[in-house]
């Protein structure tokens, strides 16, 4: 049997028609647009980091600032703390000294081994 791209593409647009988007705020999040906008009707968002455009991009609010972003990679790298000792990026609880962010309690013990 050979393949048919014709079938192919007909069938994707079928599965998008009926694949419902909840996850980008504004779009089909309110009872009366719930279920009724499909992928194909998403708009492209650009990402603030890497300025690619992508259907399945998301919102992060921080406080008063609001980024969209295409990938967990991006807002990490936008949004997540620095820690004070070696400047890697702070994923998950990390540890707080004197006020300060660092990413675990070996760069927190190693800042304040002079004081």
């Amino acid at each position: 049997m050979a393949f048919d791209v014709s079938t192919e593409r007909r069938n994707a647009r079928r599965h998008a028609r009926r694949f419902h988007v909840l996850s980008r705020p504004g779009i089909g999040d309110t009872p009366e647009n719930r279920g009724s906008i499909t992928v194909e009707d998403r708009a492209m968002a650009t990402c603030d980091v890497c300025g690619n455009s992508y259907a399945n991009s998301f919102t992060v609010t921080q406080g008063a600032l609001t980024r969209t972003f295409d990938s967990f990679e991006c807002a990490i790298h936008a949004m997540a703390p620095r820690c004070a000792h070696c400047r890697c990026a702070v994923i998950g609880h990390g540890v707080e000294a004197g006020g300060t962010v660092y990413c675990c309690e070996h760069c927190a013990r190693h800042s304040h081994k002079g004081e």
